[in-house]
């Protein structure tokens, strides 16, 4: 497949997304939603996708607000700022929060380490970004994060543009599919029901944790008037996954990550997380574990305790070195986060973050109540 959207795919998608996904429109008092569009302005094509679900927005009568991102321009915010300032909650940011009805966010970071040496000014505004989630999360405002190949985030991940570009848009093709609607079929009944939850790999991992009670979630693209009563509020494009919120403190034993990416913070390879009734008690890494610790200390709550169990469904998707809107829909991986899980996830963890970490299974297992889920990456059965 090329890797570049036309035009016609380019409104075909835009059009799913703001009529099928999000289903846009009135209100059930009547009045038309208002949506909050932020997009990476420093890819033309995001740009221009961005107008064009705006456009879309428009078709279905709602209100729309257009507000450009970079990561060039946060990094200055938070140098140039002074710190009683980040302290405080901005009030346009909060009444936002309480206004909108839908958010959309359009991109990727264009400089994935934009924060380093930041990481005290970040953490300012890190209970606020706290309390914006949880606005947010009361008032069940729809959102969807739409991953775009910025050629920023591919430099950063050292991943070449035109390869970049070309997972990032089969990845979203594929998002739409009835193959990766099977594939999620699949684990969401093969994990439905289940209590203990164990992922075991060559790698010396041996992770697991309780997941009795929780909903198994499928992130299909659609939200549903049954997601909504739910809470299940949000969506990923490219989309793939099937995730479950684990009990918060159930977590005990060893996992390993051969590369992780903190957006805002930079990478780590060989991570290595050891985990005792639900939080991160130690880490290692083969390099780049100071990321690990800048990543704790600027954010607040729950910010090193198990999260989710997400399982990669997107046959479209492959590694990009760092991206996770792609990789954790890559088929054949797990990933496991920790920080906040409210909301659509159905848990209990209150935190200014949430981080994902994708792990491949080729070499691993993943089991429910003892009986076999998945095994080298591949489904037991279908």
């Amino acid at each position: 497949m090329t890797g570049e959207l036309a035009e016609r795919e380019m409104a075909e998608i835009a059009g799913k997304l703001v009529r099928d996904s999000l289903r846009i429109g009135r209100k059930p008092d009547g009045d038309f939603e208002a949506v909050r569009i932020m997009y990476n302005s420093t890819d033309s094509t995001c740009a221009e996708f961005a107008l064009k679900v705006e456009e879309e927005c428009w078709k279905a009568g709602a209100h729309t607000l257009m507000l450009p991102y970079s990561s060039a321009r946060q990094k200055t915010r938070f140098t140039v700022t002074p710190r009683e300032s980040l302290a405080q909650m901005n009030p346009m940011a909060e009444a936002l929060a309480k206004t909108i009805d839908v958010s959309i966010f359009i991109g990727e970071e264009d400089d994935p380490g934009w924060s380093r040496n930041l990481a005290d000014r970040v953490k300012l505004q890190a209970p606020h970004k706290q309390k914006l989630r949880e606005i947010l999360d009361e008032r069940k405002v729809r959102w969807a994060y739409v991953g775009w190949p910025i050629p920023g985030a591919a430099r950063g991940y050292e991943c070449p543009l035109e390869k970049f570009r070309q997972i990032f848009f089969n990845s979203i093709r594929q998002s739409f599919t009835d193959e990766v609607r099977k594939l999620c079929e699949y684990y969401r009944q093969a994990l439905e029901g289940a209590d203990q939850v164990t992922v075991r790999a060559e790698d010396g991992t041996d992770l697991t944790f309780s997941i009795k009670g929780r909903p198994i979630l499928v992130d299909d693209a659609y939200i549903s008037e049954e997601d909504v009563k739910r809470g299940d509020v949000g969506l990923n494009i490219p989309t793939g996954e099937v995730f479950v919120a684990p009990l918060e403190d159930s977590a005990n034993g060893t996992i390993r990550f051969e590369k992780v990416a903190i957006p805002g913070f930079g990478r780590i390879l060989g991570l290595k997380l050891t985990f005792r009734d639900g939080r991160v008690v130690e880490y290692e890494a083969s390099e780049g574990r100071e990321v690990f610790t800048r990543f704790l200390e600027a954010n607040t709550g729950d910010k090193d305790r198990i999260a989710e169990l997400g399982i990669g469904c997107n046959p479209g998707a492959q590694y990009t070195g760092g991206s996770i809107i792609v990789d954790e829909k890559i088929y054949g991986t797990l990933h496991i986060a920790i920080g906040s899980n409210t909301g659509a996830y159905h848990g209990r963890n209150k935190a200014s973050s949430h981080l994902d970490m994708v792990k491949n299974m080729k070499e691993g297992v993943l089991l429910a109540d003892g009986k076999l889920v998945m095994q080298q990456g591949k489904p037991l059965k279908l």
